[in-house]
């Protein structure tokens, strides 16, 4: 973060400064992990005040606080109308005063993935900011602006939202040059109504983008229409994964797209990239065929900023995997495992059972409940039971509650269980019979799928065990 003073900070926030002025460097939200010197910012909500923890951040060494109303604190203070508002307006103010190229990135998958993509893409061209784990909502974005330096030249922010008009927001205080919708389907649901409630909320993004900037979308979604009308003040540019001639939608005149897909041993993409009249071979280091649109969305936005096409190649190439994301673990000489855990919605599972799909013998999906997709979330789980099952794979156990109704419908050997240990007792005996065995973990973050695979890596590190 820059250096303000707590008067400058107190001038930006249209707030008032009680007691001694200080330097700040650093500012925090979360009272148990606050270093010295350090600005606290009270958050205050429904269920939570955090000015109740003044006197563990003085303990701390904070050097200032700001809070709705003046406390009895031997501390330097900077009251406010509104804590939450406030370290948006922060935000959003050590943005302005750097300036660095700025990309934002929303959908209902794969926005985690694209952003991992730009970061490494980028950091080929100067230093790069990058949202840190789920810090994509209006808590997370302001806190992800305030680690800007002079020394970033580019800044890789993830939008999220469960309801309409927190992109709205939180796009306001980005700014960005370059606004990516990776997709949109149903998730969240509880929160949107439906997928087009979903799709008009991933609009939001546009909003704050300055006239001429660049909207990156898919070429052939059932949304892009919608979209182009929400940003024709902005340079609309297009991806598709695939040249599918005599289709719907003829993805040759997307303005970056893939041709030539093919995927290798270990489930990773190659591929033709094609970007007006130039063009790169490029091999991903992600397995999934999914992850292609992820990386022309990718590309072209990095390419907006002033990335080259070579650097999008290697780039893409070399990029570390995400944890919890289609990570692929060799339990064994053979047992693969697929760390997909992380989250889950419709789309991202259907995207990783085509993954699973693609490996050769015998195939398991371990499934957890997809959350927050409202009224029809028994109905969104049929559907990947019978999406499995159409796939061609062997075996789903499932985990949780309204994940039941997906090995209900898978018609084949599925079976639904309440806890962790019941399900592996029953699937290390069947994976041990098979030659070449690949398992997908998947489920919401709700799920804590995140511990079936512990169990499992432990169970195979375990001196007896058969893996």
């Amino acid at each position: 973060m820059i250096t303000l003073s707590c008067a400058e900070i107190a001038t930006l926030l249209q707030g008032q400064l009680i007691g001694t002025d200080h330097l700040i460097s650093e500012v925090s939200t979360d009272s148990r992990t606050i270093n010295a010197g350090a600005l606290f910012i009270a958050l205050k909500g429904p269920n939570f005040d955090g000015s109740r923890f003044v006197d563990d951040v003085i303990a701390k060494g904070a050097a200032a606080i700001v809070t709705e109303r003046p406390l009895p604190a031997d501390i330097s203070q900077i009251v406010v109308a509104d804590t939450r508002l406030a370290l948006g307006q922060l935000g959003a103010a050590v943005k302005a005063r750097l300036l660095p190229k700025t990309i934002a990135v929303t959908g209902s998958a794969g926005k985690t993935t694209v952003k991992e993509m730009l970061a490494a893409i980028l950091s080929r061209c100067g230093q790069v900011l990058a949202t840190q784990g789920n810090f994509n909502n209006d808590i997370g974005v302001p806190l992800t602006l305030l680690r800007l330096t002079p020394d970033d030249h580019f800044a890789v922010m993830e939008l999220g939202a469960n309801h309409a008009g927190e992109i709205a927001y939180t796009t306001s205080l980005v700014k960005p040059d370059v606004a990516i919708i990776t997709n949109a389907a149903a998730s969240h649901l509880e929160g949107f109504g439906d997928t087009f409630g979903v799709a008009r909320a991933k609009s939001e993004i546009f909003s704050g983008v300055a006239d001429g900037g660049i909207a990156i979308m898919q070429h052939d979604s059932e949304f892009t229409e919608y979209w182009r009308n929400r940003c024709k003040r902005l340079k609309i540019v297009s991806f598709a994964s695939n040249h599918r001639p005599g289709s719907v939608t003829d993805n040759s005149t997307a303005d970056i797209r893939a041709e030539q897909i093919s995927l290798n041993n270990q489930g990773c993409a190659q591929f033709k990239l094609v970007y007006h009249n130039e063009q790169v071979l490029v091999q991903l280091s992600l397995p999934g065929k999914h992850n292609v649109a992820n990386a022309l969305a990718a590309a072209a936005a990095a390419m907006a900023v002033g990335a080259k096409l070579s650097d999008v190649q290697l780039g893409l190439a070399q990029m570390a995997g995400v944890k919890g994301r289609t990570n692929i673990i060799e339990l064994s000489n053979n047992i693969r495992l697929i760390d997909d855990s992380y989250n889950a919605n419709v789309e991202s599972v259907k995207a990783a059972i085509d993954l699973l799909a693609s490996y050769p013998g015998y195939r398991v999906l371990l499934l957890g409940d997809m959350a927050e997709l409202g009224a029809d979330a028994r109905r969104y789980h049929e559907e990947i039971g019978i999406f499995a099952k159409d796939a061609g794979i062997n075996l789903l156990f499932t985990l949780g509650v309204l994940s039941q109704s997906a090995s209900d419908l898978f018609n084949g050997q599925g079976s639904h269980f309440s806890s962790r240990q019941p399900m592996l007792d029953r699937l290390i005996p069947l994976i041990t019979t098979q030659q070449n065995v690949t398992i997908l973990v998947k489920g919401s973050r709700s799920a804590k799928m995140e511990l079936v695979v512990q169990d499992l890596l432990e169970r195979c590190q375990q001196e007896r065990s058969p893996c």
